[in-house]
């Protein structure tokens, strides 16, 4: 286990292991009350929200009257930028709390389904992310000394540039290579610098381990690597994955989240996936919802749903009650590793979630499923829907890359156990369709599961 990983010589952490959820909450709370005060004061938009909730900041007493805040969400973050730039001729105008003079680095989110949201940074917010993610460094053992190569995209993604100056105020020595640069530069790169950690998403993990024979002429886990640490989208919280990516790395795989928003997790190194540990509480305030009703839910283990979060501590665009759209899975009895707080599982995200026959389906337990059939599947695959979702008619198509040799009386035998395993599992009958192995594009950033047949 992280023993020396545990000691992280941070006094938040340490705090963790011996408050109750009752302290926590009071510390919480009084940050919140501050917060809300602050985007009041200094931001039209949360202004108008606000006083067209009948809310003043100091009405904010209890838990229950912050409850009462409306939530946000990314479509009302878009128009926000839309309205400032038609009013002011930039986007920020609306929602920044800080001037502009103060904000010194611009976040934004992928866009893939819609134009990116904008976080604004001040230098104060880049040292507090900065700390939050030194304590997931610390977490898992990671140490000045370590060389990490960074193969996240580097342009404009959140796991790019901020995580590379985190690394660097951290300690360690940084290898920018990013995702842009391919399988090959990386792969190369870090044969040549005897890296201790790579860090990329869960897509290109899996990608970087399907080249390495052809560009190195060697598996993957003779690279030596010490650490490997995936965040971005679902896939390292998959066990079946989680397993895959251990025995070709010959290493650990750390699930992790946060980079410029203050909600901080990584995972420890149990041979099992016990969810994320939640270290920066005392920046972020966590909700779940219920994702179609809104309706909160307490935070009790084992309880999923819709992520709520809410910044605290914060000056550039600090959020109250933003709902992101990830869908959450929370555990609050301990963990076997020993280290603090309550852990997160990322299930998926709302606008990837499909309901079939009145059952929600999520591409990453499709992924967790699909695992267990290798090598006579690669691993990849694709939800094909005939319209955009979540609604599906049944039924749900899948289009799944077959082994390598496999085929005739072996492909439908295969056929037959993953329809019949998935309408156990996941209570949908699919309809497979088999396609070549390798033929479907792979990723280095996220990766879309879903696509809609171009037939229809």
């Amino acid at each position: 286990m992280l023993k020396k990983g545990l000691n992280t010589g941070d006094c938040w952490v340490e705090k963790l292991k011996t408050s109750s959820r009752e302290e926590i909450n009071e510390i919480q709370l009084e940050k919140i009350k501050k917060q809300v005060s602050y985007n009041y004061k200094n931001s039209i938009f949360y202004q108008r929200k606000l006083d067209a909730a009948g809310i003043e900041p100091g009405d904010i007493k209890t838990w229950d009257d912050f409850h009462h805040v409306p939530f946000m969400d990314k479509d009302e973050h878009r128009a926000a930028q839309e309205e400032s730039t038609a009013q002011f001729g930039h986007p920020f105008g609306m929602l920044a709390c800080a001037p502009l003079d103060k904000i010194v680095r611009l976040s934004f989110t992928s866009g893939t389904s819609g134009t990116p949201t904008i976080y604004t940074l001040t230098k104060n917010d880049i040292k507090v992310t900065n700390m939050l993610n030194a304590r997931k460094y610390r977490f898992i053992g990671l140490q000045p000394g370590h060389i990490v190569i960074n193969g996240f995209g580097l342009s404009m993604f959140a796991g790019g540039v901020p995580v590379v100056d985190a690394l660097w105020d951290y300690g360690v020595c940084v290898v920018p290579v990013g995702a842009e640069a391919r399988s090959r530069r990386l792969l190369e790169s870090a044969q040549l610098i005897k890296a201790d950690a790579l860090f990329c998403t869960p897509s290109f993990a899996e990608y970087l381990a399907e080249q390495a024979g052809d560009v190195l002429g060697k598996p993957i886990r003779e690279l030596g690597l010490n650490f490997l640490v995936c965040g971005g989208e679902p896939g390292a919280g998959v066990p079946e994955f989680k397993k895959k990516m251990e025995e070709a790395y010959g290493t650990r795989l750390f699930d992790i989240n946060g980079a410029v928003q203050p909600l901080h997790c990584i995972s420890c190194d149990s041979d099992r996936y016990y969810g994320m540990h939640f270290l920066s509480e005392d920046y972020c305030y966590l909700e779940l919802i219920d994702p179609e009703t809104g309706r909160p839910l307490e935070l009790t283990e084992g309880v999923t749903g819709e992520q709520v979060f809410t910044w605290l501590d914060w000056e550039g665009t600090p959020f109250l009650r933003y709902r992101l759209g990830d869908i959450l899975q929370i555990h609050t009895d301990p963990c076997h590793c020993g280290g603090p707080g309550m852990r997160i599982k990322v299930i998926g995200r709302t606008d990837d979630m499909l309901i079939v026959k009145g059952v929600n389906v999520y591409p990453s337990a499709i992924k967790d499923l699909l695992v267990k059939y290798m090598p006579r599947v690669t691993g990849a695959f694709r939800i094909v829907l005939d319209r955009p979702g979540p609604k599906v008619e049944p039924p749900l198509k899948i289009k799944i890359e077959r082994g390598e040799g496999l085929e005739g009386s072996a492909l439908d035998k295969l056929k037959h156990e993953i329809e019949e395993d998935m309408s156990s599992v996941n209570r949908v009958r699919p309809e497979i369709f088999f396609v070549s192995p390798y033929s479907l594009e792979r990723k280095e950033n996220k990766t879309q599961y879903i696509e809609l047949d171009p037939n229809n």
